[in-house]
């Protein structure tokens, strides 16, 4: 995985997509995460948005987990996370 795929389809295109990216976005659970949390829950595209996410260290909702769920995951299913370079970046 070299760029992010397109996600076409996905529930969040065309949508604010501040909510996605909430002011504390290591946990805390406010409004705007569960609202993009259930955008996401509703996605065809959840399961590689959340495959992506896990492989790359991005910010925010993504898969519809926060960056502290998917530390968690990765630690579990043993996945380093890569970060984000100018080659691999959300256009």
């Amino acid at each position: 995985m070299k760029k992010p795929p397109q996600f076409d389809g996905a529930s969040c295109h065309g949508i604010d997509t501040d909510m996605f990216f909430p002011r504390d976005i290591k946990g805390g659970y406010s409004s705007e995460n569960r609202i993009a949390q259930r955008v996401c829950l509703s996605c065809r595209c959840i399961e590689d948005c959340l495959t992506y996410a896990l492989h790359y260290k991005v910010l925010g909702i993504w898969g519809g987990t926060t960056m502290e769920e998917r530390d968690k995951l990765r630690k579990k299913l043993n996945i380093v996370g890569q970060p984000i370079t100018n080659e691999r970046h959300i256009a």
